[in-house]
């Protein structure tokens, strides 16, 4: 396992307490740092967007980051509307999300019914914090989760990139 279960649920613990108030600043500190040449054209993609030398994974490893991106906006979902998890994907309404966080939903799932899961989880997160765009936060929680997940595996510089919007506002990330 790539993040071990202490640490997996201490970052998805996190995650569950976010605020809109959270949200709106982890997009606001995601914007600020997209103007410094040092973080452009990374801080504001998720993790398999921004990075082209990202470590190579084996299959059951990439595996492993989908599920962490599904529990990522699982556990953001739950704690902005409190619906459970088990709930989220009954709470789906449309089929498919559109815009840039369907984009990375369906870029980090295969095509499948488990994907329904993640869909259902953004679609959640974008009523919870309506008419403002959420997706700047999210791609800070999930740079944050694969920090976390693969620091073992990255240079100090790309963890601390991966890091700097929650650092700017949440300080440490869990661990």
């Amino acid at each position: 396992m790539l993040l071990p279960p202490g640490p997996r649920a201490a970052l998805l613990d996190r995650l569950r307490t976010l605020t809109v108030g959270e949200m709106h600043a982890l997009d606001g500190a995601v914007r600020t740092l997209r103007t410094d040449p040092a973080y452009r054209g990374r801080v504001d993609r998720g993790f398999w967007l921004a990075w082209q030398a990202s470590p190579r994974l084996a299959r059951v490893e990439g595996a492993e980051l989908e599920e962490l991106f599904t529990e990522v906006v699982v556990a953001i979902a739950g704690g902005l509307t409190g619906l459970e998890a088990e709930r989220i994907t009954a709470s789906s309404g449309d089929p498919q999300q559109e815009g840039i966080l369907g984009d990375l939903a369906r870029m980090f799932l295969p095509a499948s019914i488990g994907r329904s899961r993640p869909d259902a989880a953004i679609r959640l997160i974008d009523r919870a914090v309506a008419p403002w765009d959420p997706h700047l936060a999210i791609v800070a929680c999930w740079n944050v989760a694969c920090a976390a997940t693969l620091r073992h595996r990255l240079a100090a510089g790309m963890v601390g990139v991966l890091e700097v919007a929650w650092r700017t506002v949440l300080g440490e990330p869990p661990a």
